[in-house]
Formats: C-alpha cells, structure tokens, sequence
C-alpha cells in the first residue's frame, strides 16, 4: 500500500513538468538582416524578428542562416513590452529546401539580354571596320587620281586640303567610336561575368546546408518583443579608398573617402544599415626618392676554390615563418532594455574607429568590390613644387594637408585629380584627427627642370691622393603667369672609408639643407615666364695605392 502511494505522489509531481514541457512553443523567426557592422576581415550581421508573445515557454528558431556563420560568435539580445527572459541559445546544423529555379531563369534573362546586346556592338563595330575600309579604298584611289592630275597641273590647293580633311576626319570619326564601343563591351561583359557568378551560386541541390539558431524564451508579461540576432561571417570585409581633387586655388583639396565592401558570404545584404569598423589592425604621381649613393675602394674578388667531390648531396630546407590568428569576439550592440539572461553574459570589446553609411546599403553576395561614399571633406593645403632631376626631369606637386576631418585617415589607396584632371594614383598612410600629411598632385608640365654634367675629371693630386672632381648644372624654368618656388633636391655620395673625403666643390647657390644621408636641398624662386640655375661640384679624395668603386 505504501509503495502505490509513493507511485501516485511521483505521478501526480511529473504532470506538471510535463505539462510544462509540452507547453513549449516553437515558432519559426521571420527576420531579415537589418544591419551589418564590416570589419577588414570579416562581418556581424543583425537579423531582427518581432513577436507577439503571450505567458508561457517559447522556442525561436531563425532558420536558413549560412554555413559560414561562427557558432561561438552568436549572440541574442531583445526588447519590447512583454516580460521576457532569455533562458538559452543553440546553435545547429540544419538543411533547407530551396528553389532556385525562379531566380536562375531571372538571371539567365539578364544574361541573354546583355549578351545580346554584346551582339549589337560587334555589328556595329564591324560596320564601323567597313567604313574604315571604304575610307582606305578612297584613299587610294584619289593618292592615284591625284598623282596623274598633278601631272598635268591639278587638282587645286584648295582640293587637296578637302580631300585630305575628309580623310582625315572620317579615319579619326571611325576610330573614336571603335574605341567607346570597345568600353561598352568591357563593361557588358564585366556584368555578364558578375551575372553568372551569381548564377552558379544559385543554381545546385534543391537542398542546401544551413544552421539554425534556436533561442529559448521565458514569458512573464504579454506584450510585443523584438529579437535580434547577431553572429560574425568570414568571406567578407571592407578596404578604404579616396579620391583627392585640387581646388582651383591651389589652396584646398576635396577628399572623398569610400568604403570598398566585398562579400561572399552565402545571402545578399538588402536595404541594410551599415557600419564600417577597424576593430581588426590587419604609383603615378609620387616622384622618386633619393637613396644614400656611397662610394667606398675597390677590392678585387677573391678567387673561387675548385669544389672538392662530394660522397653526399647537400640538403635544404627553407622553414617558413607561421602566424597564428587569433579570431576576436565582436561585441552586439546592447538593446535600450535588454533582455535578462539567466546565463552569464557576453564580453564587450571596442573598436578602434567605426563609420556608419547614412543611408541603407545593397551588398550582393558575389565577392566583388563595392564602394559606398563615406565621406566628403574640404582639407586646407599648401603647395610647393619638388624636383629630383637626378631621376627624373618632372616637376611634381606636393602638398602639406592638415587632416580636419575629425577622424583618422586609414591607409588606402588614393585617386588624385588636378580639376577633373586624372593625375594618378598614390597610398595614403594612417594619418591622425588634426595630423599634417603630404600628397602628390601629379607633375606640372609648366614647369621644368633639367641637369647636365659640365665636366668630370681625374687628377693625380699632392702628398699622394687622388682627386676626382665632378660639376652639375640644374636649370629651372616657370611657363605660368606668375613665380613659382621649386623645392630642388641633388645628393652627394657617402664615403664607405675614413681614408676617402667627399666635399660640396664651389655651389652657385648654397643648400638650404644638407643631410646626413648626403640630400641637398635648394629652394629656388623662379620668374613668371622665367628660368632660374644652379651649379655644383663634387670633389672625392682618396689615396694614390686604391681604387673607387661607386662614382
């Protein structure tokens, strides 16, 4: 009796619990990716569901997500009018069925469309080849017309000029649309290659692996809850890139800073509020630098030993250097009223910079760059020309520009434009909120500069050296409308030997600046309309038993 009194109380204990746990509720999240913090290497991605819960047990499940997605980067968070708790999160792996078949022929639409129209141009081109040919075939015959006619005293000066200028014009007409046809088709074709990327991506098995996170909530208060769910995606990251364009002034440069977003991460990011962060610490216009240039004696080779027979080939073995990665934890932003967590909670970490794109950003899944502008500044400059006629004979703009942008300027590649003028390209290195930096703004073909040497020559000198002396002569000239200063830049060599002496021999005009590294520098002021020179020598001594090597 005692026994089946003790069985009916453990029965009549469990109904509860399982009632309880049949009292769960799964629902299937609907949520989209609201919002995507970009990092060099990676990504976090947001996805947010909105639920209206009542009292009891939930399970949400957000199903679909990609493969890609890290297990011990997830993190959950909400907020909302009901009373909720957060009690669990499980990551697991799932498939889904998928169907493909309406997006792929949408694809091989645009596909065919733009393949067509790839076809268009090839018939243009080749009408343009046609009448390229005709305009030949006319050159010809009026070079042989024209031959016989001058014979005879015709035709005309004023005939040959229009006959010339219809050649002319027709050949240079022909060519230029070649040349914009050619583009189009790159750029056609740039699209078609993006096109069916995408295309392989969504054409494969009908079922594909994903995961699935199920969150475990407990409700206390019945109301509306939004759920968010972050986790961090590799295959994705983000690079600066700038373009700077000079004022007409010569007194400010617009720099415009864009954010290169690339992705591959398995989902495309639609309307997606955007954030760029650097949490992770991963030439044309630029003249040439002077390298020390030194000198030192000769010494001859010694001789090379004949190789003695080996029983044995000698081995090796190159070891690489390895580098371990460690992969951080990004922090999820924290609701207005966060959910409470019966676990403990997450690790906070923040990040060195982060910009946020003012408006919502489309990023398709097909790993290819996509720029967003960041921002639009006005820095103030000044100007100065350079010139290394030692290595090259241009004359190129450099620029002093204090960074007010209120952020710092991380390394990246930069477009420099005079006007509209496409000057080339030039990296920019990580300059600091209220920071000088300089920048090339290409060469200034109005202004010139050339070096020639006048004379070299090597004398037998007293108390048993040699001498061997050098002179240089650097001419500037200025074709602008007013002066202009040159910043000039020459070298002496270094000597590699107490016994070796090395002097600035008679300088017309002497160096603003000698360096340690042998660089003279001459800021040399030049007329409108003007040229300005200067002249210097090198003088090496050295005793009369060695030899130099390096002049």
């Amino acid at each position: 009796m005692l026994f089946q009194r003790t069985l009916l109380l453990l029965i009549m204990l469990a109904i509860p619990v399982m009632s309880a746990a049949s009292g769960v509720q799964r629902v299937a999240a609907v949520a989209r990716i609201s919002a995507v913090t970009v990092y060099p290497d990676r990504a976090m991605t947001t996805r947010s569901a909105t639920l209206n819960l009542k009292p009891g047990s939930y399970l949400v499940a957000f199903e679909g997500l990609p493969t890609l997605l890290q297990d011990d980067s997830v993190r959950v968070a909400g907020k909302g009018s009901a009373g909720v708790t957060i009690v669990g999160v499980e990551v697991q792996r799932s498939f889904v069925e998928q169907v493909p078949e309406k997006l792929a022929k949408e694809l091989e639409g645009e596909i065919q469309a733009l393949e067509r129209k790839v076809g268009g141009l090839d018939a243009k081109k080749a009408a343009l080849a046609a009448q390229k040919n005709f305009i030949d075939s006319i050159r010809v015959a009026w070079g042989d017309r024209i031959s016989k006619e001058l014979a005879v005293g015709k035709p005309t000066a004023a005939e040959l000029n229009d006959a010339l200028n219809f050649v002319g014009n027709g050949v240079t007409h022909v060519e230029e649309q070649q040349l914009d046809l050619a583009a189009e088709q790159k750029q056609l074709r740039d699209r078609i290659d993006a096109l069916q990327r995408r295309r392989e991506q969504v054409v494969g098995s009908n079922r594909k692996e994903a995961k699935t996170v199920e969150v475990s909530l407990d409700v206390t208060r019945a109301g509306n809850f939004v759920l968010d769910l972050s986790g961090i995606l590799p295959q994705a990251g983000w690079e600066p890139s700038y373009d700077a364009r000079l004022a007409a002034d010569g007194k400010s440069a617009e720099l415009t800073f864009r954010a290169m977003v690339r992705q591959q991460t398995g989902e495309d990011w639609q309307g997606v509020n955007m954030s760029l962060s650097t949490a992770r610490p991963a030439v044309g216009g630029t003249p040439p630098e002077l390298s020390p240039w030194r000198i030192s004696f000769y010494h001859p080779p010694p001789p090379v030993p004949m190789a003695a027979p080996s029983r044995f080939a000698m081995k090796s073995a190159r070891v690489g250097n390895v580098m371990a990665e460690v992969d951080r934890q990004m922090p999820a932003e924290q609701a207005e009223e966060p959910a409470g967590y019966l676990a403990a909670g997450m690790t906070e970490e923040q990040t060195s910079v982060s910009f946020h794109i003012a408006r919502p950003v489309d990023v398709p899944s097909d790993g290819t760059l996509h720029g967003n502008v960041v921002a639009i500044e006005d820095l103030p400059l000044t100007l100065e020309y350079l010139a290394v006629p030692k290595l090259s004979p241009s004359v190129y703009l450099r620029s002093e520009i204090v960074n007010r942008a209120g952020y710092p300027l991380l390394p990246g590649r930069v477009n420099v434009f005079t006007g509209n003028d496409y000057s080339g390209s030039s990296r920019m290195k990580k300059v600091a909120a209220g920071e000088k930096f300089e920048l090339y703004f290409g060469s200034d073909d109005q202004v010139t500069v050339k070096r020639e040497e006048l004379k070299s020559h090597k004398e037998a000198g007293l108390f048993g050296k040699n001498r061997m002396s050098y002179r240089y002569r650097i001419v500037v000239q200025n074709f602008h409308k007013d002066p202009r200063t040159v910043v000039v830049q020459d070298q002496l060599p270094l000597a590699g030997d107490e016994e070796i002496k090395v002097n600035l021999d008679d300088p017309s005009v002497k160096p603003d600046e000698i360096k340690g590294d042998g660089t003279m520098t001459w800021r040399i002021p030049v007329t409108a309309g003007g040229k300005a020179e200067l002249t210097f020598g090198i003088l090496v001594e050295y005793p009369k038993d060695r030899e130099i090597t390096g002049l």
